[in-house]
């Protein structure tokens, strides 16, 4: 019960911060590589607005961050600004953050005390509450994302801009602006992720690094403009890594990690893969118009 918990707890980091960027991705094809640093953002401001509340010092972190966001959005739509540039302006903007954060606050790790002490029996196994806490605000925040994106119209637009804008556009999308609404919305799952966190992490301006390649292997693992697989992929990879730290040394679990997410990354990109992968999918879409069809014929007309 306790690999479960533990597997519960990495995949609430890993969902909110791996949805977040998966969510960007969708609506710009941009890989936000200061996704990382926008959780160290939300981490610092739990660690230092402590005149407020734990819960207001979340609440004051996603709002400061909001002007921040729209303005590397507008960075990223400038004329000329192709998908290699906006990757490069985001890795800039990670890089001035990180500097800003230890010109600010130096080096030196800090730490945030849980807002719930004390630990909590689940089936036998003793737990940190907090952790559960966060597993729970994380796992029901990624649920409605994951609902959002394909239950409303705001996620049918998300996905019909990620598959083809141009024609979105001529069908009544504005992707302009729902672009810089998901930007928006991938950054503040970031934000949230490090604050909610915050007292699980050592609080530094370079923390981002560690949590920065888990996020770009889910998303590579992801398809574009599907959350939920995102989402699958944050799970797959906490499973992995919980598993791989009960049974072997935090650093040799980490190297094994990457080497697997690597592996399967690879084997991903074949050709063959592709195109299994690819019938898989529209195997269901293929017989569910002649099921219906067959019912049809048979109904009496």
């Amino acid at each position: 019960m306790g690999v479960v918990l533990a597997i519960l707890g990495q995949f609430g980091l890993l969902g909110l911060l791996t949805v977040g960027v998966a969510v960007i991705f969708a609506a710009t094809g941009v890989v936000n590589l200061a996704q990382a640093d926008l959780a160290m953002v939300g981490a610092y401001c739990a660690a230092t607005l402590t005149g407020l509340g734990f819960g207001w010092r979340v609440v004051a972190a996603l709002v400061l961050v909001i002007p921040v966001l729209l303005l590397v959005e507008v960075l990223l739509r400038r004329p000329g600004v192709d998908v290699l540039a906006a990757m490069l302006v985001t890795w800039g903007v990670g890089m001035a953050l990180r500097q800003a954060a230890e010109l600010m606050f130096s080096s030196t790790a800090r730490s945030v005390p849980a807002p719930v002490p004390g630990t909590v029996d689940v089936l036998g196994a003793v737990y940190p509450a907090y952790r559960l806490v966060c597993a729970g605000v994380a796992l029901a925040v990624v649920g409605v994302v994951v609902l959002v994106a394909h239950r409303t119209e705001w996620g049918l637009a998300l996905r019909a801009v990620a598959d083809n804008s141009d024609m979105a556009a001529v069908l009544g999308t504005n992707p302009r602006r729902l672009r810089r609404a998901a930007f928006a919305v991938g950054g503040l799952l970031a934000v949230l992720a490090g604050a909610l966190y915050s007292p699980l992490l050592s609080v530094t301006p370079t923390m981002g690094f560690d949590l920065l390649v888990p996020v770009f292997f889910g998303l590579l693992l992801a398809r574009r403009g599907a959350l939920g697989t995102a989402a699958l992929a944050a799970g797959l990879l906490a499973a992995l890594s919980a598993l791989l730290r009960t049974w072997f040394p935090d650093t040799v679990a980490q190297m094994l990690l990457y080497a697997v997410v690597v592996a399967v990354a690879a084997l991903r990109s074949l050709a063959l893969i592709r195109r299994s992968l690819s019938w898989i999918r529209h195997v269901p879409a293929a017989r569910r118009p002649l099921s219906a069809g067959r019912q049809d014929s048979a109904s009496p007309s």
